[in-house]
């Protein structure tokens, strides 16, 4: 995939060595974009959504609903919100994102299926409230059998629509260390520890930064060899639902992010650990989000047993820690010897212990999860971020349109894609800036009617360099090196079919 085939990954930031300006831009123009300690917050509007495109299909409720499987809870569940509100979910029994999101859909939407319908709790969680709503709007019953177990079926109370009561997670899966099939060793190099982790197949090390780095903090990551590259060909990411203009930004943002590397790993900065091409975040939660699709994905899930839950590392759904408040989502549960430790907790404890941070360095090594993080970013960054809708005006006059309506070249979206990978938040922000001020220089033009663009193609361009200056403005480093390959010329982006998984 890439050309680069140096397997000596850095990821010190800029300033970590003792000579060297303290900063913590992260490398400079070239370097991997990260959020700042201070800068965290547009992160959180990380949203679930992004994981699965659902069709906003509904159905007649003159009888009994045809279910595709009802044969185990799972599948009756899945079957049930597919045909009601999710016609692409998969029925295979696996809970997995889009099962999640296909769950909150219906919980939105419940009483517009049915009139009369209580109000859900939009939470992804399938407690009885949203089971009774399900078997009333299918006229069905959820049968108590489990998928795997004979067991009785039993589901977790809805969160109050009024009051936020906590909500149990989903089962882990996640066995202490003792079950590892890792192999850790250490190794003296030029006085530096450096932790060697083979599974029988590959072998990755690494160590952590010394104690006469600038700004020291045990256990940050410094420097790992052993980064496989080029192991997934361009014909795998189309066969995966990519067009040749959305590989292209793939291929940009993961040279930019990682040097594509899909084991490269960061545990100096706020995120905590950030992992993968795009460095997915486990503080904001996108990392976790990530996880979840590789555990449930048929061509990955072999995968991430052996090497996460093998070695104490798993995800599941539901309340956990965040911040000094509690959040409802995906994320990371840790098995250690005092019980499981869950969000933040959870990724401060992988820090400490080389054997997880060798799983992780494993997995980025691995073609199925290669490809897996791709197929994740193809929908919960590059579709997101294009589709988010800018130019929306509180007056009403304008409702705006998607991103992709007003950039439609490739490097116009690379950039876009660019800073949602960096900060979400700032996509709408920015580009609403941008659209009131080139309003003001073309007075001729509705700038916010995206079909003026095509009359005046240099709009794009003037709209890319603002996007490319904000930046330079306000972090050190810049866009003016990324995606140099990709067409400028408007309409030259074709996507692919956004159903593809």
């Amino acid at each position: 995939m890439y050309e680069d085939n140096d397997d000596t990954i850095d990821t010190a930031p800029a300033g970590t060595y003792p000579d060297d300006m303290v900063s913590f831009s992260a490398g400079g123009e070239d370097g991997p974009d990260r959020p700042e300690a201070d800068d965290d917050e547009p992160w959180d509007e990380f949203d679930e959504e992004a994981l699965g495109e659902l069709d906003e299909g509904a159905v007649s409720f003159g009888g009994p609903v045809a279910l595709e499987d009802d044969t185990t809870y799972e599948r009756w569940l899945q079957s049930a919100l597919k045909a009601l509100v999710a016609h692409e979910l998969d029925v295979d029994g696996e809970l997995g994102p889009r099962t999640r999101v296909a769950i909150k859909t219906f919980q939105k939407r419940a009483g517009e299926l049915r009139p009369g319908a209580p109000k859900l709790a939009a939470d992804g969680v399938a407690g009885p409230k949203t089971i009774a709503e399900l078997e009333l709007q299918t006229q069905s019953k959820a049968p108590g059998k489990r998928e795997g177990d004979d067991a009785e079926a039993r589901v977790v109370e809805d969160e109050p629509t009024q009051a936020a009561a906590p909500t149990q997670p989903t089962q882990s899966t996640a066995t202490p260390v003792a079950g590892s099939n890792l192999t850790i060793t250490e190794e003296k190099v030029d006085g530096t520890t450096e932790y060697v982790i083979t599974d029988g197949r590959d072998t990755v090390r690494f160590s952590y930064w010394t104690e006469d780095y600038k700004n020291y903090k045990p256990h940050n990551v410094s420097r790992y060899r052993g980064a496989r590259k080029n192991l997934v060909p361009d014909a795998d990411i189309l066969g995966a639902g990519y067009s040749k203009s959305e590989m292209g930004i793939l291929k940009a943002n993961a040279l930019k992010e990682s040097g594509g590397a899909f084991g490269a790993i960061n545990t100096w900065d706020d995120q905590i650990v950030s992992w993968g091409m795009a460095q997915f975040a486990g503080h904001a939660g996108t990392l976790a989000a990530l996880m979840a699709d590789l555990k449930a994905d048929a061509r990955t899930k072999a995968s991430y047993a052996r090497l996460f839950v093998a070695n104490g590392i798993d995800v599941a759904y539901g309340v956990y820690p965040w911040k000094d408040k509690t959040k409802t989502g995906w994320h990371i549960v840790v098995a250690t010897d005092k019980g499981p430790l869950r969000g933040d907790d959870g990724w401060r404890h992988v820090r400490t212990q080389p054997r997880m941070i060798g799983a992780f360095l494993l997995a980025g090594n691995d073609p199925a999860i290669q490809l897996g993080q791709m197929v994740f970013w193809r929908r919960a960054f590059l579709h997101r971020a294009i589709s988010k809708v800018i130019g929306k005006k509180d007056d009403g006059s304008s409702k705006g349109a998607p991103v992709e309506r007003y950039l439609t070249s490739e490097r116009g979206l690379a950039l876009i894609v660019r800073l949602h990978n960096w900060m979400p938040a700032h996509v709408v922000t920015w580009s609403n800036k941008f659209l009131a001020a080139l309003q003001q220089k073309h007075k001729g033009i509705d700038i916010y009617d995206p079909s003026g663009w095509d009359i005046a193609p240099d709009i794009e361009q003037a709209f890319a360099q603002m996007l490319a200056d904000e930046r330079k403005r306000v972090k050190s480093g810049s866009y003016d090196t990324y995606a140099l390959d990709l067409s400028r010329h408007r309409g030259s982006f074709a996507g692919g079919q956004r159903s593809a998984s």
